[in-house]
């Protein structure tokens, strides 16, 4: 069932694009834009706390995204962003953790996937223009929000104990979610310009665990901001 409702909604977003594309071109209105950046992303909160009982062991991460807005408006219009974040783990602060919180444990050598989430939203845009050729763009979108947990390998080193490798499988969770961000574009030429792009993102992300006695569901918080560079062609 998840999955045919996120295949619906990303069908439903390729079918905005193309009729943002088709709206924008007809309209000929210098504002509507297409954009493509990419940037770092910032974890706070207990999504980047170094924690065996709340926290991921996030790190600063990697952010690209695409977005496309349409301006009915001079200043007010409609579009939609698809962005993908990755999170690396600090797998060596994750083992230092369970090294203390277990006497018995010596070491642990971990091997771990990246922290990965999908944004798809859409909503309303605005736009003013600042001084010579800088503009604000600011948006408030909602849509789709998708999160991995990364696929861990543990390798433990007891004393007296001979163990071998155990695993960590990914979970998934998505959910409807919002996004809010803030743009400063400057004009190279008329249908050209460079964007510092900033966005944030708070939420709460659920994912079910089972083993072969038990299951469990484990609430992580998603809190990020986004901080990118990139490029607007403007329409």
């Amino acid at each position: 069932m998840k999955r045919k409702l996120t295949n619906y909604f990303l069908l439903s977003l390729v079918i905005f694009f193309l009729l943002f594309f088709n709206t924008a071109l007809n309209a000929q209105n210098n504002n509507s834009f297409v954009g493509f950046r990419s940037g770092i992303s910032i974890p706070f909160g207990d999504f980047g706390l170094k924690s065996l009982d709340n926290g991921t062991f996030a790190e600063l991460g990697f952010q690209a995204a695409a977005e496309g807005v349409w301006f009915f408006k001079p200043h007010y219009g409609i579009g939609a962003s698809v962005g993908v974040n990755f999170h690396p783990i600090d797998v060596s602060g994750l083992g230092a953790a369970l090294v203390q919180s277990d006497p018995f444990l010596d070491d642990v050598y971990i091997r771990s996937e990246s922290f990965l989430t999908i944004a798809t939203m859409a909503g309303p845009y605005i736009q003013f223009p600042l001084v010579n050729k800088f503009s604000l763009t600011g948006k408030f979108l909602v849509g789709l929000l998708y999160g991995q947990t990364p696929y861990q390998l543990f390798k433990p080193d007891f004393f007296g104990v001979d163990v071998s490798f155990y695993e960590i499988t990914s979970a998934r969770d998505w959910k409807f979610s919002w996004m809010a961000g803030v743009g400063l574009r400057y004009d190279i030429s008329p249908c050209f310009g460079l964007v510092f792009d900033s966005e944030f993102m708070y939420d709460t992300l659920q994912f079910n665990f089972k083993t072969l006695t038990e299951s469990r569901t484990d609430k992580e918080l998603f809190a990020i901001i986004n901080l990118s560079l990139g490029i607007r062609l403007v329409l």
